[in-house]
């Protein structure tokens, strides 16, 4: 009983994997029948290393045999140069993922990927610099580089494109466009705008210039070189171009008419028309013609509107009788020299506009005033006066004198006369004879001389050839004002 129980207990608690035969001899073994690996020919038993995990002779346990592979694998990694992005790549080759070198905080340049794909490089971005006239980057220009554009495709007419200083936009400063009154750029004018230049500062002795429609230059057809043989600018004549005109034209009766070196007409060949000098009573408002040679008055007719202060004027170029009041109206009229009727033409709005003279050589008609002072050009359609400048004088009388070219003025009160210019007001003194009352000037071409009539009833004479000596002809005709010559007229 005991030696059974024994053999029993090694038989089912060995760590052998061979089994014993209880009926056979002692120390026999029997092969494992669960075993599955082939039979050990030499000993009848199972291999020690064959796919039973345990080492039979150490009783060590192995590992088994792994003979397929890892299911759990997900292909090759990234590869660096086929130009695809992939996995953690920041590029590979061609492929920069959008990257510019603008997008690096460069200006240009090309930018590329380093050969390991480890990153980009920039080696090849460059930075603006501006003033090395070289356009780089975002420049738009760069000094005298402007990349083909000009004033012209700024949307401007000419003138000379820049770049900013900073290069990011153009200067267009000098640029121009022709045609908005505003001297710009390269222009020497726009429209009006002259800056001051005439026909004398372009070598020429009289007229108006006028600026180029293109405002490239100035264009002189309308000035004159007096003595040239060619009526021109705002020459009368010039030589023997007398523009037509002659003695009978003129009033001047028979003769011949010649031209003086000034390009002004000669009346010394003509037999000489005496005229009428036109003046206003200005108690009831009546022309009156006045003959320089008998002195005596000749009533025309009412004017039949307002006169008070007022100054009569003969164009000679439009055979006009033109008549302005001071007040009360302030406005400008045309006379009829037959009727004495005026007829208005507008308003002025001039405060004391008491002078008026007609300037055949500009075909001007000019104002005067006394309070305030000013020179005036009168539009001739309208009325209007447009303020030439002031001749800080009174100008109560107001004439042309054909012989010298100038508009001359006389001013009541203290009497003094002069010459205005033409273009800017300027006064020029030529005598102060003293006192006289608010009074009306004319000149006399067929004796070379001034007259001058005031409210005072006082008619006076001044001598150009003498110092402009004034002297008194008739006194106590009662208040008159406005005097203007008419040469060859007779009421």
């Amino acid at each position: 009983m005991i030696l059974l129980c024994a053999t029993t207990f090694v038989w089912s608690c060995g760590d052998d994997t061979s089994v014993t035969d209880p009926t056979s001899a002692p120390g026999t073994t029997m092969p494992d029948p669960t075993a599955t690996g082939p039979i050990d020919p030499t000993t009848g038993g199972q291999p020690t290393s064959v796919g039973t995990g345990e080492d039979t002779t150490s009783g060590t346990t192995t590992e088994p045999m792994t003979t397929s592979l890892d299911s759990s694998s997900e292909g090759p990694g990234p590869v660096c140069g086929n130009d695809v992005i992939e996995a953690d790549e920041p590029c590979d080759g061609t492929d920069l993922g959008g990257a510019t070198c603008v997008s690096e905080g460069f200006d240009g340049g090309s930018l590329a990927c380093a050969d390991d794909c480890s990153g980009l490089d920039t080696s090849g971005c460059s930075a603006a610099v501006c003033g090395n006239a070289t356009l780089e980057g975002s420049e738009l220009c760069d000094g005298a580089e402007l990349g083909g554009a000009t004033c012209l495709s700024e949307g401007f007419d000419g003138g000379t494109l820049a770049c900013a200083n900073d290069c990011s936009s153009f200067d267009t400063d000098e640029c121009s466009t022709c045609g908005n009154v505003i001297v710009e750029g390269d222009e020497p004018c726009d429209g009006v705008a002259l800056l001051g230049e005439s026909c004398e500062d372009q070598g020429f002795d009289s007229g108006q210039i006028a600026c180029l429609p293109d405002c490239s230059g100035f264009d002189t057809t309308s000035c004159g070189m007096c003595g040239n043989g060619v009526r021109d600018g705002d020459e009368l004549c010039d030589g023997m171009d007398l523009g037509g005109e002659s003695c009978l034209s003129q009033g001047l009766g028979n003769g011949n008419l010649g031209c003086l070196a000034s390009c002004q007409y000669s009346f010394v060949g003509c037999e000489l028309a005496s005229g009428v000098l036109l003046t206003v009573r200005t108690g009831d408002g009546w022309l009156r013609a006045l003959d320089p040679f008998t002195l005596a008055f000749t009533d025309i007719g009412p004017l039949g509107v307002g006169f008070d202060f007022g100054e009569v004027a003969y164009d000679t170029t439009n055979g006009i009788l033109w008549m302005i009041d001071g007040r009360p109206l302030e406005a400008l009229y045309t006379v009829n020299m037959a009727t004495g009727a005026a007829s208005l033409v507008g308003v002025h709005g001039i405060d004391d506009l008491f002078g008026l003279a007609h300037d055949p050589t500009t075909n001007t008609l000019f104002g005067s005033g006394e309070s305030p002072t000013g020179f005036y050009s009168m539009n001739t359609m309208t009325g209007a006066a447009s303020l030439i400048g002031d001749p800080a004088m009174a100008a109560d009388g107001l004439t042309y004198d054909s012989t010298r070219d100038q508009i001359v003025a006389l001013a009541a009160g203290g009497g003094t006369m002069y010459s205005i210019d033409r273009m800017t007001g300027a006064p020029t003194v030529l005598s102060n004879a003293g006192f006289i009352d608010n009074c009306g000037l004319a000149y006399d071409p067929f004796q070379d001389l001034y007259w001058a009539i005031d409210w005072s009833g006082n008619l006076y004479t001044y001598d150009p050839n003498m110092a402009y000596t004034r002297t008194l002809v008739l006194s106590g005709l009662g208040s008159h004002d406005g005097l203007t010559y008419v040469q060859g007229f007779a009421p």
